[in-house]
């Protein structure tokens, strides 16, 4: 029981607390806000009394602007007296210069006439330069684009150039290969009997054959590719011999690292340097090749398409 009644004691204390520091705190509020109004009003005060003496100083340098130009006005009448004489003498030069003017303006007529004369002659003579300007801008634009065909032409030519001597060395790379694989292969006894026109396809020259004439000097350069009938005409010629309708032969052998094989097609067949052959295995098309290199009963052939591997055997057609 004593403690509920020191609780409560303890409670009511605390409001009483509580209260007096609300009445402290709402006292001292008001206080400084009247403090605030006062020193306001004081501001103010001030303020006005500032205002009124900018306005008697302001008063005092008006009623001194009014007298100098109470002064002012009176000198702005003597004057106007002496300009009202010199108006007159104006109004009399002005006459005299009436009819200065009129001669002037009949000076000026005949002046704008010869200026007009002028304008039409430079317009005319404006339009001649124009039109021999476009004349020559066109004449320069159409230079200008035979020039860049030129140059894209040789450009073209440069290019193509370019490639030929890549396919060239290429071509003649691939032909020294053939050269070396078939020395290689010459010597298995099968192919002994091919000795002899391997030794035509190195010297480019002919069979030795009692029909050939006098063996050319040896050389192994590849005559330019697009150019067929040069190509064709350091071919060695051999006997003519009527060649079939359908050729059909079939690969000796087949170098599958540089892509070409050797056929049992010559000139006396009928083959020639460009032809194309289909390649057959069991009646069916494998593979497509071209004549690059050809003598009297073999050629060497470009492997340029194969679906299934070509091998020795497959026929040619």
């Amino acid at each position: 029981m004593r403690e509920k009644i020191r609780l409560i004691i303890i409670i009511v204390l605390a409001a009483m607390l509580a209260v007096s520091i609300f009445t402290g705190l709402q006292t001292y509020s008001a206080k400084k806000a009247m403090e605030l109004e006062r020193n306001t009003l004081i501001n103010e005060n001030e303020s006005l009394a500032r205002k009124i003496e900018e306005i008697a100083k302001e008063r005092k340098q008006l009623q001194e602007k009014v007298n100098i130009l109470s002064n002012d006005l009176n000198k702005a009448s003597q004057e106007k007296q002496d300009i009202q004489g010199q108006y007159e003498l104006i109004v009399k030069e002005r006459d005299d210069l009436v009819g200065k003017l009129k001669t002037l303006q009949e000076n000026n007529d005949q002046l704008r006439d010869d200026l007009n004369n002028l304008v039409r002659e430079k317009q005319r003579l404006g339009q001649s330069l124009q039109d021999n300007l476009s004349l020559l801008r066109n004449e320069n634009t159409e230079l200008k684009q035979q020039l860049d065909n030129l140059n894209g032409l040789k450009t073209k030519l440069e290019t193509e150039l370019g490639q030929l001597k890549g396919e060239k060395s290429d071509f003649q790379r691939k032909l020294n290969e053939i050269d070396s694989f078939l020395e290689q292969k010459l010597t298995e006894p099968k192919y002994l009997s091919l000795k002899e026109q391997l030794g035509a396809m190195r010297s480019g020259g002919k069979a030795e054959t009692q029909q050939a004439a006098e063996p050319e000097k040896e050389s192994v350069e590849l005559p330019p590719i697009v150019v067929r009938p040069q190509a064709q005409a350091e071919t060695p010629t051999w006997p003519e011999k009527s060649a079939p309708v359908n050729a059909t032969g079939k690969v000796l052998e087949v170098n599958k690292e540089n892509k070409f094989v050797i056929i049992d097609l010559g000139q006396e067949m009928g083959a020639k340097l460009g032809d194309t052959f289909k390649v057959y295995k069991q009646g069916n098309p494998i593979a497509t090749v071209e004549v690059i290199q050809v003598r009297q009963s073999i050629a060497a052939c470009d492997i340029k398409e194969e679906t299934t591997p070509i091998e020795a055997g497959d026929i040619v057609r």
